[in-house]
């Protein structure tokens, strides 16, 4: 094959891959519940920096002196336009971002919250570096996810460390066993199962030792488990609670693996409407799956809370074996309200929560 030949084959197979990531990057900008287009979400930093490789790669190999003006004014076009979606929903992700959470100076100890959540994994049976870890940063209130009657034995350990412990864990050993661990009173804690799904969300009031409450919520919304299921149910737990967050009396933390990524439009949604600050604004994408994994990095575990709570600290810890990494933030009973602002509702937002919950009801 002459080499002109081959640059040309070449530049073809570049410009359709090129255009399929494009048409890939565009397609969340249709509000679905679609899995395998709402998936689009994920990769958006793997699909930023394939548009980028795909058109250098091409204006390399193609010459576009010697490609008719419209196509390559055309997929310059289509490549801005995929480039500059996907600027839009990463930026206030980068650390030049503005934060949202500000990280406040000091905080009365009697006013703190130590919050540790780890997705344990419950095939991974890597038991003692996760207690390790735990020990190391001492929360005063543990989240696992993803328990069985196996991680019930090895965390029983850990009960002399806090006063309150509550646990659900299905008699079908599926991945969605929880517990939670606290040093402080629990509140009315109570497990719920949304929609009729097996995953359970833990509604608890938390009283700090200053005699003041927070709510928390601990959640661990089940993903599509096929490419033909819709994402309708994992919306629908963080519309409806983030409208439970909305109308509390106390302010509010919802912790957890959400099985969604914070720039997805569904997670900002329920962050305006429960008017939840996320520490990740600002201070980068700090991804918690696939622990080990360059390619296959989102941030699935997730501490939202409410402008009334201050940051301390927010941190991703080491690999203790799971395929997620745990987070770990302190936050602070603000003494300071209105030095931060949640983001506002926008049109429809509530229309569309409604909605969501009331579809999720029909599956």
């Amino acid at each position: 094959m002459a080499l002109s030949d081959l640059r040309r084959t070449s530049g073809f197979v570049i410009l359709l891959l090129l255009a399929a990531t494009c048409v890939a990057s565009l397609l969340p900008w249709v509000e679905t519940d679609t899995w395998w287009v709402r998936y689009m979400d994920f990769i958006r930093v793997q699909l930023f920096i394939a548009i980028v490789a795909l058109l250098a790669l091409w204006l390399l190999v193609a010459r576009p002196r010697r490609t008719p003006r419209p196509i390559w004014l055309g997929v310059l076009v289509v490549s801005a336009l995929a480039l500059g979606y996907h600027s839009y929903r990463l930026h206030p992700y980068l650390p030049f971002a503005e934060p949202s959470a500000v990280v406040l100076d000091t905080c009365t100890e009697d006013s703190r919250l130590r919050l540790f959540v780890a997705n344990v994994k419950r095939d991974n049976e890597l038991a003692e570096p996760f207690l390790e870890l735990v020990a190391r940063y001492r929360p005063d209130v543990l989240v696992v996810l993803e328990t069985d009657a196996w991680w019930d034995r090895r965390l029983s350990t850990l009960r002399g460390r806090f006063s309150d412990v509550v646990q659900s864990i299905p008699d079908d050993h599926a991945y969605y066993g929880m517990h939670v661990f606290s040093r402080f009173e629990l509140v009315e804690p109570e497990f719920r199962f949304l929609f009729g799904e097996p995953t359970p969300t833990l509604s608890s009031g938390v009283r700090l030792p200053s005699g003041k409450r927070v709510q928390l919520f601990a959640m661990h919304p089940r993903p599509p488990q096929a490419w033909s299921q819709p994402t309708t149910s994992r919306d629908a737990h963080l519309m409806q609670i983030a409208l439970e967050a909305r109308e509390a009396h106390v302010p509010t933390i919802l912790a957890g693996d959400f099985n969604a990524v914070p720039w997805e439009r569904s997670v900002r949604r329920a962050m305006r409407i429960g008017g939840l600050l996320d520490p990740r604004v600002g201070r980068g994408f700090i991804p918690t799956y696939e622990a080990g994994s360059i390619i296959k990095s989102w941030p699935l575990d997730q501490v939202l809370f409410q402008k009334d709570l201050g940051l301390l600290e927010f941190e991703r810890l080491p690999n203790f074996g799971s395929d997620h990494y745990p987070i770990f933030a302190q936050l602070c009973l603000a003494q300071a309200p209105g030095l931060q602002a949640a983001p506002g509702l926008q049109p429809g937002d509530l229309e569309e929560a409604a909605a969501t919950v009331e579809a999720a009801q029909k599956l």
